[in-house]
Formats: structure tokens, sequence, C-alpha cells
């Protein structure tokens, strides 16, 4: 007995040592990625910044004090920073890259096409003799707070009519990269403007996902019949807005419910680029997974207002079509932990900046 109580106390400890290099290793992983990206975006945010002259140069910079580091909207508008209108041709290129460093290549196309969206409302919106001059694609902002180094820490936000996107970086390795919010207006476009539905898979997954609940499962996951009018957290609203997890958990899904419902969030997270969003959907696994839940507010016929959202232990997503006779849509990601660089930035901008 002794011997045998011996091996098996051995092959725990095998076993506790292996799990423990393992944790170790996705540890590493993830602070390698962390790093990586922020040494990126340091070059490539320097690299934009030093093609500037001096009056483009203090139009997109800030102090990391400033309080648009942790400012964020998406309504029309003219935002701080240094707007796409403002640079030359190769300019907005380095620009291009900036944000290309921070997205992938599907995200980097949905902001371009969200941009060119206004082009499309100009000519809505245009009268003879009165152009709609503020529907306007060079209006969108890049600005940093801070200074981008390898080893610095700093903000970059670039912002605009139904964009808003940000990377936090501190002491040169990735913090935060929420809160991330992208819109369409038109949803679907007037077919003499031939656009393409730039958001169309996040609701036509989300329409699949509904569609696999019946009976008392269908009517616990529709937790209303009117959609909200927009995302509850929106600017200035706190993770409280949502209040407990509502809708069908994924403990609650079978296999292909939640095949789907994790379909659906890879769409959402892969507007970031690759090894971020695969960090993303790595931390959701690792976090209460069983407690993820999804829920459906509005009408569920195509082309009146609805709403759903994936709610976490740690984040949300809200996708929202109900404006505009719901051809208007708002979808936003909030990290309750890391929005605007969480405690990380806090402690510095408290430290280093007595903010």
């Amino acid at each position: 007995m002794k011997g045998r109580r011996t091996n098996l106390e051995k092959g725990i400890m095998r076993y506790l040592s292996l799990s423990l290099v393992l944790l170790l290793a996705a540890s590493c992983g993830t602070m390698r990625s962390a790093v990586s990206v922020g040494h990126e975006l340091a070059d490539a945010t320097s690299t934009f910044l030093s093609s500037l002259g001096d009056k483009q140069r203090e139009l997109a910079t800030r102090e990391l004090s400033d309080n648009e580091a942790v400012n964020w909207h998406f309504v029309p508008g003219r935002y701080a920073g240094v707007e796409m209108g403002a640079l030359s041709g190769k300019q907005k290129a380095l620009a291009h890259q900036v944000l290309r460093t921070m997205l992938s290549a599907t995200g980097f196309a949905k902001a371009m096409a969200i941009a060119d969206l206004e082009n499309v409302l100009h000519g809505l919106e245009s009268k003879p003799n009165k152009p709609a001059v503020h529907r306007d694609p060079n209006r969108y902002a890049l600005l940093v707070c801070g200074t981008p180094n390898p080893d610095g820490t700093f903000v970059v936000r670039y912002q605009g009519h139904h964009v808003s996107l940000r990377m936090a970086v501190v002491d040169g390795m990735l913090v935060g990269h929420t809160p991330l919010f992208l819109g369409t207006n038109p949803h679907v476009v007037p077919k003499q403007f031939a656009r393409p539905v730039v958001l169309r898979r996040e609701e036509a997954l989300g329409r699949e996902l509904l569609a696999m609940f019946d009976g008392g499962m269908r009517a616990k996951v529709i937790i209303a019949e009117t959609a909200p009018p927009d995302v509850l957290l929106g600017p200035g609203k706190a993770p409280a807005e949502l209040g407990e997890r509502r809708g069908v958990a994924w403990s609650q899904m079978n296999k292909a419910q939640q095949k789907s419902l994790w379909r659906l969030l890879e769409v959402h997270a892969n507007v970031l680029r690759p090894d971020v969003a695969k960090q993303d959907l790595a931390r959701i696994r690792a976090n209460g997974l069983a407690e993820m839940s999804f829920a459906w507010a509005g009408s569920t016929e195509p082309g009146k207002g609805h709403y759903y959202r994936i709610h976490g232990n740690h984040f949300a997503v809200e996708y929202d079509c109900t404006q505009n006779g719901a051809n208007h849509v708002h979808v936003c990601w909030r990290d309750f932990d890391n929005d605007f660089g969480g405690d990380a930035l806090r402690r510095h901008r408290e430290q280093q900046h007595g903010q």
C-alpha cells in the first residue's frame, strides 16, 4: 500500500507540475502578446507622428493626463485629434497603418466602410444649395495621449461618427482596447449607392442563434417585447446599467446553440488584430463561460427594431438596431475590468499625473 500510495502521490505531483507549467506558459504567451502589440503600436504611431508638421502634431497629441485619454463618443461631430482630411496621402497611409496595427484586416475594412457611409448620408441628406456638410468621411480623427515608445505609456484613439477605437499601453504593454464601438447608418444602403451591409454578419448570426430556441427557452431568451432605443452601455454608462445577466446562459444551451453563440462572439472579437482577439476569447473561456448569457429584445422579424447582448462575467457586447426605421445599427463592446486601460492606466495617471 505504501508503494502504491507513493506512486499515486508521484503521479499527482507530475500532474500538478505539468498543469503549473501549462498555466505559466499560457500566462507568458499572453504577456508576450501584450508586449508585442505595445511595441508595434508604439512604432507605427511614432512613425505617423514624425510625418506631421508642427501644427498637425499639436492637434494629434495630448498629455496622458488630458481627459481625452478616457473619453469616447460616436455621434456626428468634431473630435480631438488630427482629422483625416488634414493629412496628405502619405500621412493618411501612415495613419491607416496605426489602425491596421490595432485591427484585423476585417476590422480595418469595417472601419473604412463605416466612414464611407458618410458619403451616402451626404447624398441622402443634402438639399439644393444646402449640402449636408457635417456628413464628411474626412472628420475621423486620430489622437495620441502620452508618448509612444517601446516602454512607454500612451493611448491611441481613432474616433468619429459611428466609430470609436482605442488601445491603451502601460510600460510598453497593451492593457486595454475598450470601449470599442462600431455603427452603421444606413444599415442596409439604398441600391443607388451600391454599398455592402457592413455589419451583416453581426445581425445574421444573432438571428441564426435566436432561431435555435423554441418553447420555454425562447420565452426565456427574449427578455422584452420592445428593444431599447440604443445600447445600454454607451458613453458615461457603468456596467451596472445592464443589471444581472438575463436570457439563456451558456450552461443551459445545447452544443449546437453553444457553437452558434461562440461564432457570434468571434465575429465581434475578430474586429481586433488576431492575437488580441485570441487572447480576449481565451480569457472569456477561462472566466465564467458557463454563466455567459445571450438575450434578445424587440421584434424577431427582419426590418423591425431589435436588440441582443452577450453578457459575461467581465464583459458585454451589445447590438441595437432600432433607429431610422430599424435601419441604423450600434454595436458596443465593454470590458468591465479594462475599459480605458483599467487599473493599470488609472494607477499610472494617479501616480505620475495626479489624475
